[in-house]
């Protein structure tokens, strides 16, 4: 196991307008009353990204940032969802002009901002901003500790960045490490520096095309093993004991509710399951309704049981006491042109 001698660091406790986590918890424990309300909204700001990770299929180098009114009109519509968080995402949503403005307005409109970020763009006036807008939590994605030919994100040259957010951000950070694309040793040294600046440490799976998990290695299964027994790693909602499971058997029982209680808005406004399951529905989401939600709730996804999307999980554990019938859902083929846009009939 590799060494780290890294002293902790104090994080700021408190920021003007900054969402306390009872709050959050009180807006959960309502949500889980009411099935027609998502939990968690994934909204694309910019497909463009500063990096080229060789796993990701989320980005392209040249897409303009999606127009600030279009995505202003996006966040009213799923506040009047009554979604609970709204995770602005990319491609790289440092690279959107307002994305401080964003984040603003998703608090204004009585939500929980939350964004994704490579970090590699962060800065201390950026860091102070979204104190002020209120961001409830950033997700940044390291891999690993030195660049190889799948990834950048790596501590090598995010440790200054962590630090800055460590020392100055008000906000939760969560480090989300994608075993699998680096040496499986790295990830537990990115796990460890992680928890040392007070960060939640998260570590995901390497998916295959389909979405399923890609088999892990036996030292990488070692190394998962490690990073879980290093103690708390985030909140009991975020926890990652399905991945487990799925490490073990290969296969897990549960009842997805993607595109009910989570699903990922796309640049072009169309709502989809997830990521691995891009052109179903397709629907745009000015025309998305609590019918949409209940259709998607009931729905029973084919390609749940080799499961590894975090957030399709997290998002669903909210009704694992409900029971609701099932109907199976038909997944729409992915027609993507050159710059991996999806392209299909709208339905």
């Amino acid at each position: 196991m590799p060494h780290v001698s890294l002293a902790p660091v104090r994080r700021p406790r408190s920021a003007a307008g900054r969402l306390d986590d009872g709050r959050v918890l009180l807006r959960l424990a309502a949500a889980a009353l009411d099935p027609d309300r998502p939990l968690i909204a994934h909204l694309v700001v910019t497909r463009r990204c500063n990096l080229a990770c060789g796993y990701c299929t989320e980005y392209d180098a040249v897409s303009p940032p999606v127009p600030t009114a279009e995505l202003v009109a996006r966040i009213d519509h799923l506040a009047s969802l009554g979604t609970i968080f709204v995770t602005l995402t990319g491609g790289e949503t440092l690279l959107h002009p307002d994305v401080v403005a964003l984040v603003a307005h998703v608090r204004a409109r009585g939500m929980v901002p939350v964004m994704n970020s490579n970090a590699f763009l962060m800065t201390r006036a950026l860091i102070e901003g979204l104190n002020a807008a209120g961001l409830y939590a950033l997700q940044v994605s390291v891999d690993g500790v030195v660049p190889n030919a799948t990834t950048m994100k790596v501590l090598k040259p995010l440790r200054p960045k962590l630090r800055l957010l460590a020392e100055h951000a008000a906000f939760h950070v969560r480090i989300n490490t994608v075993l699998g694309a680096c040496p499986p040793a790295e990830a537990i040294e990115v796990a460890q520096v992680a928890m040392a600046h007070g960060f939640d440490a998260k570590c995901s799976l390497v998916r295959n095309p389909d979405g399923s998990m890609v088999a892990l290695s036996a030292e990488a299964r070692a190394a998962y093993a490690t990073i879980r027994g290093l103690g708390k790693r985030s909140s009991r909602l975020l926890n990652d004991d399905f991945q487990q499971a799925l490490v073990d058997r290969g296969a897990i029982a549960w009842k997805c509710r993607a595109g009910a209680r989570f699903f990922h808005v796309c640049e072009d406004g169309l709502v989809h399951l997830c990521t691995p399951r891009m052109g179903t529905p397709a629907k745009p989401l000015r025309l998305y309704t609590a019918l949409d939600i209940r259709a998607a709730s009931r729905e029973q996804k084919a390609c749940a049981p080799s499961c590894p999307v975090p957030y399709a999980h997290q998002g669903s554990k909210i009704d694992a006491w409900r029971r609701q019938p099932d109907a199976p859902v038909a997944t729409a083929p992915v027609t993507r042109d050159g710059r991996g846009r999806v392209h299909l009939a709208v339905r």
